[in-house]
């Protein structure tokens, strides 16, 4: 019991710290300034985040795209009650980063430098880093101009986290004190788990803080909002109405003023399921996709011949149960029990197995193109792997509504939204039976965006993020991180776009394509350099992490080709005393797809299992019957075995894998570590 309130006393102080330090950190007041309609030279992106508590809002990338029309970098016209479109130009002035973001990914959806303002939320982009990279670019001219700093200093950020480790390992220690024998070891893992908490908890306070500076403005700009609310009906004015008011539109829908136009330019909003554009024919147009319950469609004939099989039986046996009920209680006649049931089966199972078999024996072919790709979970295959449904809508010039259409996980995997494509399909059970692709989507590309400069900014989105013990210097007078970027220098010793020199990830992106300050994995390098250049922890690819999984796993489970196992660019968010072994794979062709396997043995290589939490922020879910236990994240899985303990991160901008495909890898990396199985 002693120990269980020693654990409550640590967590209450550790709070107590943690409410002291938030109150300190506060963002400053902001008084209003007197109504006026003069503009200052702020941007509309970042009028948004100072008025706005220091955190950027959804309309920031709206009312950028209307600031690059009222400014002629590009032009919006509105055609009809149910169509806009924006045409590019060429901006008449250099665009800032962020500014340029937007455009580019306008660009990228162009058909002859036009697109509809509905298609802006389409693409092939992963709209969380886009977004990510996007309030990066605000804040780092935030900050440029003395508006805005970071909230957790970095001793604040080393004095939180050390804080934060006491109550964990008093609450590991009650729970090994006031365990059975057999669960001693329970103890480890609850401290593992506490500390994680703890550090989702602060990752929760933190974001950016205000400076004295960047109140004062934000009072001139709530004066600006007051006028534009009082004086201008900005609220129903359509994003056309840019070339009639200026830049005073971008700067309403900033302040949040002008909601119908942030409505119709859904650049930061995710693509709607059921509703999608496409320009197939020339013309843009929205398509309205259905997704038909997969009673007796989206199913493979076969498979569909079978569940015909199976209803008949069902329905047959239900028949003559009710007709021998119906006989006992209203004189139903005996000698009809046996027809009615045979006929009912014959009934149920006859249409099932005609659609299938029509469509086995007669398939369409059609060409169009691909406006939706979406995979639904809809059960499980046992072990807690989910099972999915795979659907591709196309748009095939003629209707205007659409159904989707089944087909194999395997075929699914390698198309992109935007693909123009030719398939043989089942019209009956709407089941592809095969799928070529003619031309690729432009969308393709559209998550390669340029991050040139945010990597220079300290700019967490979670306390996980701070690099506490700070950057790795090289050698004297360099200032530089060993292999860290342009000429081993930058701001604060970082390398300018914060690569390595040797080992270095492609522009310096980890497992999420960007990470914070030039750091891999979702924020887990220190201030833009690897550690030595190279893989987390200074090491390459070993030998281990890649004796672990191999390219025939991944072409098994994922079906991607990659090449041989390099180093893994960036360094964890783990502790430094923490000897991880790591590598990375890269897809040859076609998608661009990372899988970075780690490994650590020893008892403190089990802090690998909290790997996926700091690198998701999401809570993880067990999985049996892999190693001594596992635990699943949206594209990471990490196991503990008898020989130690591995993680794998699997990214690829059309979103992480399925769980049955990490669960699969992980079944066979761990039987590997324990020397069951033998390289692939």
């Amino acid at each position: 019991m002693i120990f269980v309130l020693i654990a409550v006393a640590a967590l209450g102080l550790w709070l107590l710290l943690l409410a002291a330090l938030a109150f300190a950190t506060r963002n400053p007041d902001i008084d209003p300034g007197p109504p006026t309609s003069e503009l200052r030279d702020e941007s509309p992106a970042l009028v948004d985040l100072i008025t706005g508590n220091w955190r950027l809002c959804d309309e920031a990338a709206s009312a950028t795209l209307l600031d690059l029309a009222a400014k002629g970098a590009v032009q919006i016209e509105e055609i009809g009650p149910e169509l806009s479109l924006v045409r590019l130009r060429e901006p008449r002035t250099p665009l800032s980063a962020y500014e340029k973001l937007v455009h580019d990914h306008v660009r990228s959806l162009a058909t002859d430098g036009v697109v509809a303002t509905g298609a802006l939320a389409e693409g092939a982009r992963n709209l969380g880093r886009w977004w990510k990279s996007f309030r990066r670019k605000v804040i780092v001219e935030a900050r440029e101009k003395g508006l805005s700093r970071a909230r957790w200093s970095r001793a604040q950020a080393a004095l939180l986290t050390a804080a934060a480790a006491v109550p964990a390992i008093a609450a590991g220690i009650a729970v090994a004190a006031t365990a059975d024998g057999d669960d001693k070891d329970g103890g480890i893992g609850a401290a593992f788990v506490g500390f994680a908490l703890l550090i989702g908890l602060l990752g929760k306070l933190n974001g950016e803080r205000g400076t004295a500076e960047g109140a004062k403005v934000a009072g001139y700009w709530m004066g600006v909002r007051a006028h534009l609310a009082a004086n201008q009906g900005f609220a129903e004015q359509p994003a056309a109405a840019v070339t009639i008011w200026g830049r005073h539109l971008a700067y309403a829908a900033a302040l949040g003023l002008a909601r119908r136009a942030v409505t119709s330019l859904p650049i930061s909003t995710p693509a709607d399921d059921k509703r999608a554009w496409s320009d197939y024919g020339g013309m843009w147009h929205v398509v309205d996709v259905r997704y038909p319950r997969r009673i007796l469609w989206g199913r493979p004939p076969l498979q569909m011949i079978l569940r015909g099989l199976v209803a008949g039986l069902a329905t047959g046996f239900w028949l003559w149960m009710f007709g021998i009920v119906a006989s006992a209680l209203i004189d139903w006649p005996d000698s009809l029990v046996m027809p009615v049931a045979y006929l009912g089966a014959a009934v149920a199972a006859a249409v099932p197995i005609a659609f299938a078999i029509a469509d086995l024996t007669t398939k369409t072919e059609v060409e169009g193109q691909i406006v939706r790709l979406r995979a639904f979970q809809v059960g499980s295959n046992g072990n807690n792997r989910p099972k999915y449904a795979y659907w591709v809508a196309l748009d095939d010039g003629r209707l205007r509504e659409v159904k989707a259409l089944g087909i194999d996980e395997d075929k699914w995997r390698p198309l992109v939204e935007g693909d123009r494509v030719r398939a043989r399909i089942g019209r009956r059970v709407g089941w592809i039976q095969e799928i070529e692709v003619l031309s690729h989507s432009r969308h393709r590309g559209a998550s390669l965006y340029d991050d040139t400069g945010e990597h220079l900014l300290d700019l967490p989105e979670n306390l996980g993020e701070v690099p506490v013990l700070g950057p790795r210097r090289g050698p004297a007078g360099d200032g530089g991180v060993p292999g860290g970027g342009t000429d081993g220098r930058g701001t604060d010793g970082r390398g300018t776009d914060g690569r390595g020199t040797d080992g270095r990830g492609t522009d310096g992106r980890g497992t999420d394509g960007r990470g914070t300050d030039g750091r891999g994995m979702d924020g887990g390098g220190m201030d833009g350099g690897g550690m030595d250049g190279g893989g987390t922890g200074g090491q390459g690819a070993d030998g281990r992490p890649a004796a672990l999984v191999t390219p025939a796993d991944l072409r098994r489970t994922l079906g991607i080709e990659v090449g041989h196992a390099g180093p893994c660019p960036g360094a964890l968010p783990t502790p430094a005393w923490l000897a991880v072994s790591s590598c990375r794979y890269e897809t040859t062709a076609g998608t661009p797809v990372t899988v970075d396997v780690h490994a650590a043995s020893g008892a403190r290589g089990g802090y690998l299992m909290v790997l996926g939490h700091l690198l998701t922020r999401v809570e993880g879910r067990e999985v049996s019957g892999v190693g001594g236990g596992a635990m699943l994240y949206p594209g990471v899985i990490s196991a503990r075995t008898s020989e130690g303990t591995f993680a794998i991160h699997v990214h690829s901008p059309a979103g992480p894998p399925p769980p049955d495909a990490l669960i699969a890898l992980a079944h066979t990396a761990a039987e590997r570590m324990e020397g069951r199985s033998p390289v692939a």
